[in-house]
């Protein structure tokens, strides 16, 4: 095997002073000498045409044998390439502060069935994440878990910080190794909320063209994102002046190590893609001059959500979807229930989401203190293939009571898929979909006499509640599917490898979404049954 091995490696120039490793990652080439026609040549040969046939040229899953420890890193060297038409696979790295299974809110999942949705199409996605939910740094298939993060805000004194900070430092290296051997044709930034403001601008610098998806306020809070970088610039007047003295020297020593951003102003992104208007209002002062601006809304797999015309009896059965947060406004639902349970009115409501945080327990707290237990129970987080049947389908309204600004919030186009009317504040980009009168009914945030208000004309005209139903499912079907967004993404990325940048959307941002162009027509019951 040896003596064979050796002509044939010796008869390509273009073999000589490769690596083994570089053997392993190249498709194989044919050679010109007469060692390529021997025996043993065209075995080794066909087998390894196979295996790379079988992985895919830049697979990053982990190759050789199965008892070997899979790399952390990207196992794959791909040169970028001009994309001449949309059946050109892309090479796509993804970022984003959190990934599925592991998730906080709905942008997680809406972004993970946005790369479903491209793979399916046959492009190539590397996921690179933080460490959120899992003990160490690992990699999972194509999802590589290694930035660090500080998503959940913590106040900490300066010897936590310290430490904190040190664990930022360690995850650096490994993050920089995965750049330096990846080769993407472009990259999609998702929310990177309490990721190092520093692996955000390396990854921007890598090389590759960046588009930015932007589903919340994250540009508009930019640096404050970082909530590491944060905790250092916090002003902290009650220190004496010696150690004000030691922390600004910690300061300058961390940032000339790139621990902490040395430029913390700086986003480099020309290209971003938003989920709704009012998101890219907020986002324009940190990104003023983008070559890409479009407004591209969330979309959901309506297949998931059958539709079901409510009766209006009905009505009294509220159900909830999201996080169980204080900027939620879920203290103003609790406080409506009480109010119509006091007017004799059969209200229930349902809270279904993630209720073991500090705020979760205090609303326990409070409804069992106000002896709303049998009215107001917490069923907890549901399995994502179990939400329509254990949340949406027994609700017969849908409550959606947020006080901050919903950037576009996916529960709300699960509940219009649902068939389940829709009672909501108009906060945020929530006010470009819930329009009164035909999608929804609206009550002002965080008044929970108008809710009351609002609901009692609801019970006064229940016909008015499931024609709005009818319409936001017509919306949904027509303008706001999964494959619609994909396909919107995809042309926008492909656009951006190849260098042409479309054009952006009405400057003064004036645009509205087509569905608000006209009053959506009402689809018969056999078209959404």
């Amino acid at each position: 095997m040896q003596a064979t091995a050796s002509p044939a490696r010796a008869a390509s120039p273009a073999a000589r002073g490769r690596g083994p490793k570089e053997l392993r990652t190249t498709p194989p080439r044919p050679l010109t000498s007469r060692a390529a026609s021997h025996p043993t040549y065209q075995v080794r040969n066909a087998w390894r045409v196979s295996q790379a046939r079988e992985r895919g040229v830049g697979s990053c899953m982990p190759r050789g044998p199965t008892s070997r420890k899979p790399s952390l890193l990207p196992r794959f060297d791909r040169p970028r390439r001009a994309l001449q038409n949309a059946a050109v696979p892309l090479d796509l790295l993804v970022v984003s502060n959190v990934w599925p299974p592991h998730f906080i809110g709905g942008y997680e999942l809406g972004a993970a069935d946005l790369v479903a949705g491209l793979e399916r199409r046959g492009h190539r996605v590397t996921v690179l994440t933080s460490t959120y939910g899992v003990p160490t740094p690992r990699r999972d298939g194509n999802v590589h878990r290694l930035l660090f993060e500080e998503i959940h805000f913590r106040p900490l004194g300066l010897a936590a910080t310290l430490a904190t900070t040190l664990e930022s430092a360690r995850a650096l290296p490994l993050v920089r190794r995965f750049l330096g051997r990846a080769r993407f044709t472009v990259v999609c930034l998702f929310n990177p909320l309490g990721l190092n403001a520093t692996v955000v601008q390396r990854i921007c610098d890598s090389g590759p063209p960046v588009v930015a998806y932007v589903s919340d306020d994250w540009v508009a809070r930019w640096p404050a994102c970082d909530r590491l970088l944060a905790k250092w610039w916090l002003p902290r007047p009650h220190l004496p002046g010696s150690q004000q003295l030691a922390l600004r020297a910690l300061r300058r020593l961390l940032t000339s190590l790139h621990v902490l951003t040395p430029e913390p102003d700086r986003l480099p992104i020309r290209h971003a893609l938003f989920v709704s208007r009012f998101v890219r209002d907020i986002s324009r002062a940190r990104l003023p001059s983008l070559a890409t601006a479009d407004i591209i809304p969330w979309g959901i797999d309506a297949s998931r959500f059958p539709f079901r015309a409510r009766r209006a009896a009905e009505l009294g059965n509220w159900t909830y979807v999201g996080q169980i947060e204080r900027h939620k406004g879920l203290e103003t639902a609790v406080e409506a229930v009480k109010l119509l349970r006091a007017r004799g009115e059969a209200v229930r409501l349902a809270l279904h989401g993630h209720d073991t945080g500090g705020f979760a327990g205090q609303l326990k707290e409070r409804v069992e203190c106000e002896g709303l237990s049998r009215w107001v129970t917490f069923a907890g987080r549901r399995p994502r293939e179990r939400v329509w049947q254990e949340a949406y389908e027994p609700g017969g309204l849908f409550v959606l009571p947020s006080t901050w600004d919903e950037p576009f919030p996916i529960a709300l186009l699960e509940a219009f898929a649902s068939g389940v009317p829709v009672l909501t504040t108009a906060t945020g980009g929530t006010g470009e979909l819930a329009r009164e009168g035909q999608t929804a009914t609206v009550f002002r945030a965080g008044d929970a006499g108008h809710l009351v208000e609002r609901y009692l004309e609801l019970l006064r005209a229940p016909e008015r509640a499931a024609a709005n139903a009818r319409r936001a499912r017509s919306i949904v079907d027509r303008y706001l599917r999964l494959e619609t967004m994909v396909e919107r993404v995809e042309a926008r990325l492909i656009a951006v490898a190849e260098g042409r940048a479309g054009a952006v959307d009405d400057p003064d941002g004036q645009e509205i979404h087509p569905w608000e162009r006209a009053a959506p027509e009402e689809p018969s019951p056999a078209a959404v049954g």
